[in-house]
Parts: C-alpha cells; sequence; structure tokens
C-alpha cells in the first residue's frame, strides 16, 4: 500500500471519532496527507443495536482508514492532560459530540485553546452550538428536513420517504468540516490565532441548495419539488427504466444535447418536443419512457456511447466500479479485499493515498504517540494508569 504524502502533509489533526460527518472529514484530510490521531473512548463506541455491533463495523469501515486509533478515558486526569499535551502540537482538533460535552469533560474551547492558541477547534453537530433546539437528538433527515433541502427531493409536492445520509452528514456535515478546518488552519498559520469553527448540518445543507435558491428567486424554480427542469419535471432531465428492470438517467437540458437525444430515438421530427410546451410535457414523458422500455439497458449505453445526448446507466456502488470510466480514472481501489472509493480530489504533484486500511486502523496502537514527543516510558506509564489502552 502506498505510503506517498499527500497536499496536506505536515497538517496535525486530533479526531474525537463517532460514527457520520466527522470520521468522514478526517478520512478525506488523512487520505489527503493529513497526519491524523483518531482518539476513541476506552471500549469503544457503544452497540448501536442487536445486529449491528460497531466493534466489528470499524475493523471494515472505510471511514476509518488512514489514521491511527489510540483509546483515551478522557474522564481521567491522566487522560485529559494527555489530551492537552496533544492538541498543544496539533493544528486542529475536530469532534462531533452533543454541545456542552467537551467543556464538561474539561477540553472545552477556552481550555484547549489556552494550552494552543493557534488551534482550530472544530465542531460539527446537526443543529449547531447554539438556539432552542441545540440540545436535541436528530439524524440526517431531521436536519435537512428543517433546513429546507429534503423538500427539493419532492415528487408534486411530497417530501421523499426518506433519503440516504448524503446531503446532511457527509456534504452539509462533514465537506463543511473540512472547509471550516482547513480554513481555520489557513488563517491560524498566517496570524497565530486560533479559533472554533461551528459547522452544523442544517447549516451546510441549506447552503447546498443555493443553487436553487437563486433559480426561485428568478422566478425559474418552483419550490414544489419534482415539477421544474433540474428535478425530474421535465422529460428530458429524470431517470427512465429499462426492459430488463434497469434505468438510465437522461440529462439533456441544453438543447444541443436534446437534439441529440431526440435524434437517436427517432424523434427529431415529432413537433411536440420541439415547443417544450407544458401541455406537452406529459406526453413527451411518456413517449420516451415506453422508448426507454422497449430495450435493455445494454442497448441504450451504447447508442448513446460517445454523443452529447446526455444518457448514462444508473448504476449500483458494486456495478460503478467496473464502469469504464471509472476503471480508467481508478475511482474505486480495493483495501483488504473491500472496494471503496479512492481519495479524491486528485493533485498532480501530492497525490493522496490510503496509508492504512481500515482493519489495522482500527486496532488502538499506543506506541503511535511517540510520533507525538512521548517517550517509551510516559507511554508505559500512561497504559498503566489506564489513561490509554490497546
Amino acid at each position: 500500500m502506498s505510503t506517498r504524502k499527500g497536499p496536506l502533509t505536515g497538517v496535525r489533526i486530533i479526531e474525537l471519532t463517532g460514527i457520520g460527518p466527522v470520521p468522514y472529514a478526517t478520512m478525506i484530510l488523512a487520505d489527503l496527507g493529513a497526519d491524523v490521531l483518531r482518539i476513541d473512548r476506552p471500549g469503544g463506541y457503544p452497540a448501536l443495536g442487536p445486529k449491528l455491533d460497531f466493534a466489528q463495523m470499524e475493523t471494515a469501515s472505510i471511514f476509518y482508514r488512514s489514521r491511527p486509533l489510540l483509546r483515551v478515558d478522557l474522564k481521567s486526569d491522566a487522560g485529559r492532560a494527555l489530551m492537552l499535551r496533544l492538541m498543544g502540537q496539533a493544528d486542529a482538533v475536530i469532534e462531533g459530540y452533543r454541545p456542552g460535552t467537551m467543556e464538561r469533560l474539561g477540553l472545552g474551547p477556552d481550555v484547549c485553546l489556552a494550552a494552543n492558541p493557534a488551534l482550530a477547534f472544530v465542531r460539527v453537530t446537526g443543529w449547531g452550538q447554539e438556539g432552542p433546539m441545540a440540545q436535541m437528538a436528530g439524524h440526517d433527515l431531521n436536519y435537512i428536513g428543517l433546513s429546507g433541502a429534503l423538500s427539493t427531493f419532492g415528487q408534486n409536492g411530497t417530501p421523499p420517504v426518506g433519503v440516504p445520509p448524503l446531503i446532511g452528514d457527509m456534504a452539509g456535515g462533514a465537506l463543511f468540516a473540512v472547509i471550516g478546518l482547513l480554513s481555520a488552519v489557513m488563517q491560524a498559520r498566517s496570524t497565530g490565532t486560533g479559533q472554533v469553527v461551528d459547522t452544523a448540518i442544517i447549516d451546510g445543507s441549506a447552503s447546498l441548495y443555493t443553487l436553487l435558491a437563486a433559480l426561485a428567486a428568478m422566478g425559474l424554480h418552483d419550490t414544489t419539488g419534482g415539477v421544474n427542469p433540474l428535478d425530474g419535471g421535465r422529460h428530458y432531465y429524470r431517470t427512465y427504466r429499462c426492459a430488463d428492470g434497469t434505468f438510465v438517467a437522461v440529462g439533456a437540458i441544453e438543447p444541443a444535447f436534446r437534439k441529440v437525444l431526440l435524434e437517436k430515438l427517432g424523434l427529431l421530427n415529432d413537433q411536440r418536443f420541439q415547443t417544450d410546451a407544458p401541455e406537452d410535457e406529459a406526453y413527451c414523458r411518456d413517449t420516451l419512457a415506453a422508448c426507454f422500455a422497449g430495450a435493455p439497458r445494454a442497448h441504450w449505453t451504447a447508442l448513446f456511447d460517445g454523443t452529447d445526448g446526455c444518457v448514462t446507466a444508473v448504476l449500483s456502488p458494486e456495478d460503478a466500479a467496473a464502469a469504464p470510466q471509472n476503471l480508467a480514472r481508478s475511482t474505486f481501489m480495493s483495501v483488504d479485499n473491500i472496494t471503496q472509493p479512492a481519495p479524491a480530489p486528485r493533485f498532480s504533484v501530492t497525490p493522496g493515498a490510503v496509508s492504512l486500511s481500515p482493519a489495522k486502523a482500527s486496532r488502538s496502537d499506543p506506541t503511535i504517540l511517540t510520533q507525538w514527543g512521548f517517550s517509551e516510558g510516559e507511554i508505559a506509564a500512561l497504559r498503566a494508569s489506564g489513561a490509554v489502552s490497546a
């Protein structure tokens, strides 16, 4: 496995681990070369349910790759002292606990910034650090529901029953945490002054639909989901079922691309496809549906291959790894026989790499502290006190 360092080499981050946005954010940072130390509680995260053992899940989870793990008793004096010593050397710390938890542990922003005035203290929550709902539990669907993002996935005014936790946890939370962390580190390196970064999933997921908000302000987008050109409300931008039960995605928004679509389907001379009149929409949609239902997906992908018709297969994650475009770019990779997305984005001079497999990264390794300036005797004392554990 490659040990080549990426563009974030030299950035040191302490991760207070968990599930969801924080480990995804630090996976990205570690893949790109940041020196991330993942801190977990003794015994690991509590069981998530009778069929979902977190300790077992962790050894195979892509989220936990590329950085070592250290189990620390944050409730002990020795554990807290260890954390403050680590934070004194770090550029950033990132945590995803409920507001006030770090303060109760004696590791709140004031304490940590006193130990390291240049520290970026990144906090990731659903509702943010303040407001009437700050202390309430929630999950991705709750946050994107209240931000307005969920409604944009609706059809004819009815929001979807549920969507995978991508818009909230992964994009609105993790990716905004990455942006916030790197921005605060850059600010601290130029000024010497650290700060708290309040990353709220509700905020980030609201920001993600800025394009739709702009179009709505111009009168070009109806807030009723599923009736607009960009959310499946037009025949030229939606998915269709093929004869074999699979699907294709059609994204021929621009007239030039739509012309290719219609030429390939033999519909270019049908005048009802030329007007874009609302009263013709049902006919156009049903006509395209009948066309695509007449042949398997392989026929359509072959027909539109190399063209600007904007017709592509809708693939499962398993099938996506074998798609020619993804193979050509090595978009996916295999680590410990687990197929997973490769580090992104790409860098021409300092490419990222998976430096530690999920299985190895899920074993607590107190010896990693030697890389943070601890002597073997100090590590042995920490282990003897129970402050750190294997």
